[in-house]
């Protein structure tokens, strides 16, 4: 009875996490849309051999890439993730740091926030 409503209300506070969002194969099609340009940007912060399409798709598939989004994912729900968002450039919206799940949608929206005035400057 309880304990699968409690369960249950439990998961859905989790909400979306990155690693929902940026997973490998999302990720991937994602690079697929956006502006030559921001591509080669990112690549130029690749390591030396892995500065192609090809190596940045291996980068995303990575373990190592999965593990730093989660651990990204952790820092924003456990209300850590302040300094993290005004360093971007990202004002944290008010009560950012006990939004737990919800801070992940608030620091995407953030930097989707910022990408479209970054973007008007151009």
């Amino acid at each position: 009875g309880g304990n699968a409503m409690a369960a249950a209300q439990q998961e859905a506070m989790k909400g979306a996490g990155l690693l929902d969002v940026a997973d490998a194969k999302g990720v991937i099609e994602g690079l697929d849309a956006i502006p030559e340009g921001t591509r080669q940007a990112l690549m130029s912060e690749l390591p030396e051999g892995d500065r192609t399409e090809g190596g940045m798709r291996e980068v995303i598939r990575s373990p190592q890439f999965q593990q730093a989004v989660g651990q990204l994912d952790h820092v924003l729900q456990s209300g850590q993730g302040r300094e993290l968002l005004m360093s971007m450039g990202i004002a944290p919206p008010q009560g950012f740091d006990n939004m737990g799940p919800a801070a992940v949608r608030a620091f995407l929206n953030g930097l989707q926030k910022k990408s479209d005035e970054d973007n008007m400057k151009d």
